[in-house]
């Protein structure tokens, strides 16, 4: 059996009376990509700085790539890369300058180190430039973070909205950036509000809600996918969908919609027997939800 890198089972915490996490247990595995969504003040930052061993659970246990963060090893840090709210840099000094710390701290060559911005940063802010951190926009110290949490390509990284403000540009380069980590079998998890990153890089998602996280689904990942017909509407046509389908389709402004599994299937089955009921049919596409959209319902059906 494979051991996930990342490892929570049980874990609680409060400050004082007020009870933030309340039985959280996650397992993500080599080469995934998490994504952690939740409204503000649902307690993700506080869920990541106990990951990082910035904070210690009231209960359970944490494990991450074998170890205990809470036990601040050397090797824990080296192997790990964070983007944070506050980015930590030195305003006076130099990106290069900056990173050259960093890398350090990391035990990274600085050769090494070089090597690693010319080949993936080449063409940003992060070479192009020799500004203090402190004269940089707020979108190129974002830039320099993500440089800073890829160096040295670490087994794990928490990245707590690594995408905002980025321009379109640097958005892509941050994406290529992911799929090379993943190459490199890093664990990630993502935590965002930008539900279009989510739905770019996440294998799976959790909605951290009420203490606890619950975990989203796509169609690709329940099997069953939504489907839209564009047609005109005749009660016995429902029929048709009803015996392929198990399931009473709707019908909306000129559209049926359907559930099914199996779509490879069905699908022709389905536009076969409508055409010889003397169905006209106009159109048929499937109905992409990916997390985004699922997210989005979450949060209507609460009220945000």
């Amino acid at each position: 059996m494979i051991k996930p890198t990342i490892d929570i089972i049980d874990i609680h915490k409060s400050f004082g009376s007020n009870k933030i996490l309340s039985g959280i247990s996650l397992a993500i595995n080599a080469g995934s990509v998490y994504g952690l969504v939740g409204l503000n003040g649902a307690g993700k930052t506080t869920f990541l700085r106990l990951l990082m061993g910035l904070l210690k659970p009231d209960q359970g246990s944490i494990e991450i790539a074998g170890q205990n963060p809470w036990a601040h090893s050397e090797s824990f840090y080296s192997d790990l890369g964070v983007v944070l709210e506050n980015d930590g840099f030195w305003g006076n000094l130099s990106i290069k300058e900056n990173l050259k710390i960093f890398a350090s701290a990391k035990k990274v060559l600085w050769k090494d180190a070089l090597d690693y911005i010319n080949q993936f940063w080449g063409d940003t802010v992060i070479t192009l430039s020799d500004k203090k951190i402190k004269y940089l926009s707020r979108g190129q110290r974002m830039q320099c973070a993500l440089c800073r949490a890829f160096l040295g390509w670490p087994k794990v990284l928490f990245l707590d909205e690594p995408a905002i403000a980025l321009d379109m540009t640097a958005y892509e380069h941050f994406k290529k950036i992911v799929i090379q980590a993943k190459r490199h079998g890093a664990t990630m998890i993502i935590s965002s509000h930008q539900l279009d990153t989510i739905d770019d890089l996440c294998d799976r998602v959790g909605n951290l809600s009420s203490g606890l996280v619950n975990e989203l689904e796509t169609q690709a990942a329940s099997g069953i996918y939504k489907w839209l017909l564009r047609a005109d509407c005749k009660a016995e046509w429902k029929n048709v969908f009803l015996e392929n389908c198990c399931i009473v389709p709707d019908w909306k402004d000129g559209w049926w919609s359907f559930n099914i599994d199996t779509p490879e299937e069905k699908i022709p089955v389905i536009i076969r027997k409508l055409i010889e009921a003397g169905c006209q049919i106009y159109e048929i596409k499937q109905d992409t939800t990916g997390f985004g959209d699922t997210i989005r319902s979450i949060y209507r059906a609460i009220g945000t």
